[in-house]
């Protein structure tokens, strides 16, 4: 049995997720109160920026500017990432209901706070990324704070967006990492 080789058990590819699931999602939360509007746009930060989770959570408030946000990734390499204009939208209500809602109580500097004002946890951060999926009925597809990076990737490939490029924008430091992450179909797209 020693000469025998185990057989190899085929790789899935993930199914991502669409654009109609991720608008579905970010639909899925209100500007009714800060926790509703703080949801939505992470939500669709996460699907527009192709952010890690830590990242998020991580980043502070001054540094988001008008359209670009200074993150801090992995190995503390600093990257700039790109806003759109359909995020900013999002991302100036929520500002304003954030600022509605701590009015001048104590709070962490970072950009997306929980309840009482301090740093989001990743299971919180896990617990809104599930929540979102729940209210959109998103079935049959794992849903992650990583799976918003994958849809990120494919969505970049998709609309012309080089290897080398997308590899920068995810802030891999080897392009093999960003190999992995798509289906060798988009790669000669």
């Amino acid at each position: 049995m020693k000469k025998v080789d185990t057989p190899k058990i085929p790789k899935k590819i993930l199914k991502g997720f669409t654009t109609k699931e991720v608008n579905s999602m970010i639909n899925a939360f209100s500007y009714k109160n800060y926790i509703e509007a703080r949801n939505k746009s992470i939500i669709a930060m996460l699907a527009d920026c192709g952010l890690r989770a830590m990242e998020l959570r991580g980043f502070l408030t001054k540094n988001v500017k008008e359209t670009t946000i200074l993150v801090n990734g992995k190995g503390n390499k600093e990257r700039l990432i790109f806003i759109s204009p359909a995020l900013k939208r999002i991302l100036i209500k929520y500002e304003r209901i954030k600022k509605a809602n701590f009015n001048q109580k104590e709070t962490s500097n970072h950009y997306f706070l929980s309840y009482k004002g301090s740093q989001i946890s990743h299971v919180g951060l896990d617990n809104i990324i599930k929540k979102a999926g729940q209210r959109a009925d998103i079935e049959g597809k794992r849903v992650s704070p990583h799976s918003y990076r994958h849809f990120f990737s494919v969505q970049c490939i998709l609309n012309g967006i080089d290897i080398f490029t997308l590899s920068k924008l995810l802030g891999h430091s080897e392009i093999s990492t960003t190999q992995r992450y798509l289906p060798q179909c988009l790669l000669v797209h």
